[in-house]
């Protein structure tokens, strides 16, 4: 369910707003950040904003926000992912350029020098050697694969008759290229953007310009957002900042187990519950989101409620991911214990190379969690495929009942959430010595409670 929080006033047919939402309604300045928490309206007093304006442009982190705010937009006004801008702003100076968003794969292979060039062009492309190693230890690639990375970086742009999904951004940044002029510029979930789609913004021509997000529901550092995203906007624009810290999603009860992560954060909503349960005695109801911070939570409960047949529903993503992690040691192992025995020697092997350089493990231990907690449950190799297939049915399925990754579950909203092994974000947090990362862990476990409308249940 995608929240559409709007206040009516049934006397007079019209929304109405509180005195923070006024306040922006109301603010004149070039730049102004709006930091949002969840379920505090922002889209309302967007679109309520933009009624003020003839000629603007709403940025959207994906695609689904694209979807649900396009309607309510005035006539003459824009709404594009930052990719589908850069993709306009290409097609309007350079008409033959084709799209192929495997074009790195396609011309270099799949070796971690080319996954090393392509996060170096999101992070920014900065020439310095240290810029680079920052990106090879992010992404947890050897610094070993520097110089291939720059080759194929420079190579791979030089071939500009095609363009890569990142370079969608990239052309028309290094290009200068600039757009129409807009009176108005929005952009949404500022808190989440990378440092090349900041770049693009600079290829916009407006008279102002309008940040909104929330600091705490950052949880894409892993994928390349800024984790300063928020403060480089600040100086970059001098912006202005306005909170919206009342949420009309969540009850003040439920908010209490946030309380330590955003303190302002607050509702006149009441009557709220929050429950702690075990895994033996908890009963999911037909219609209810289940997230977890860990992908083996999500698979164990998907074994439990297919041996039940039991209905619900789990994203086509979470499902291609386990297949391609799982399919090449599949094809080549004789039996069960052979695929355990290439999964462990492929975790050792790995363990070795993050404790060596230091990295954050955390992601790659929960991979392996989870394709373990397959195999094992598996005796043969054909009980594997069978789950799986019993899980891609469950792809297609209408159930309310869904499984969902905390960064799945992130920008809807349900009735009742049900959090599994809620201790793993703080595990996690302390598994890790880089402040960003320990506050993304924070993020993870307020964007997972913040979902609910009525009760929260930590299931344990």
């Amino acid at each position: 369910m995608i929240p559409n929080h709007a206040w009516l006033n049934p006397s007079k047919s019209q929304l109405t707003f509180t005195q923070e939402q006024q306040d922006i309604l109301d603010s004149t300045e070039p730049a102004i950040l709006v930091n949002a928490v969840a379920g505090s309206g922002k889209t309302s007093v967007l679109m309520e904003m933009a009624k003020k304006y003839s000629n603007g442009l709403y940025l959207a982190f994906n695609k689904a926000i694209v979807t649900d705010v396009l309607d309510k937009l005035p006539n003459g006004w824009s709404c594009k992912t930052f990719n589908s801008f850069g993709l306009r702003l290409i097609y309007e100076n350079a008409k033959d350029i084709k799209v192929d968003f495997n074009k790195y794969k396609k011309m270099y292979g799949e070796e971690p020098s080319v996954r090393l060039a392509q996060h170096h062009m999101v992070l920014g492309g900065n020439a310095s050697e240290a810029s680079w190693k920052d990106t090879a230890n992010r992404f947890t690639v050897s610094t070993a694969y520097i110089p291939e990375a720059k080759r194929i970086l420079k190579g791979g742009l030089a071939a500009s008759s095609v363009v890569s999904g990142d370079e969608m951004l990239e052309y028309p940044i290094r290009n200068g290229w600039q757009s129409e002029h807009y009176d108005i510029v929005l952009v949404d979930e500022c808190q989440d953007l990378n440092p090349q789609q900041i770049k693009l913004l600079s290829c916009i021509p407006t008279d102002r310009i309008v940040f909104v997000g929330d600091l705490n529901q950052a949880i894409y550092g892993f994928r390349g957002s800024d984790p300063r995203a928020i403060s480089f906007l600040k100086e970059q624009y001098s912006t202005v900042s306005y909170p919206m810290n009342e949420s009309f999603r969540c009850p003040i009860e439920v908010l209490t187990e946030v309380k330590h992560i955003v303190p302002k954060i607050t509702s006149k909503k009441t009557g709220g519950r929050v429950y702690q349960m075990s895994k033996a005695h908890v009963q999911y109801p037909e219609e209810c989101f289940i997230t977890s911070r860990t992908n083996a939570s999500l698979i164990k409960l998907a074994y439990r409620l297919i041996h039940d047949n039991e209905p619900f529903s789990i994203s086509a993503k979470f499902v291609n991911s386990l297949k391609s992690s799982l399919n090449y040691v599949l094809k080549t192992s004789a039996n069960i214990q052979i695929v355990r025995d290439s999964l462990l020697k492929q975790y050792n092997k790995e363990i070795a190379i993050f404790e060596t350089k230091s990295w954050n493990a955390s992601n790659m231990h929960d991979k392996y969690n989870g394709l373990f907690s397959i195999v094992n449950n598996c005796s043969t190799i054909e009980e594997v495929h069978a789950f799986i297939k019993r899980m891609t049915l469950h792809t297609n399925s209408s159930s309310p009942r869904k499984l969902l990754t905390i960064h799945g579950v992130k920008g809807l909203e349900t009735s009742h959430i049900y959090f599994l092994d809620p201790d793993m974000c703080a595990y996690f947090k302390n598994k890790t010595r880089v402040k960003w990362e320990k506050q993304q862990e924070d993020n993870l476990y307020y964007v997972a409670c913040t979902r609910a409308l009525e009760s929260l249940t930590f299931v344990r």
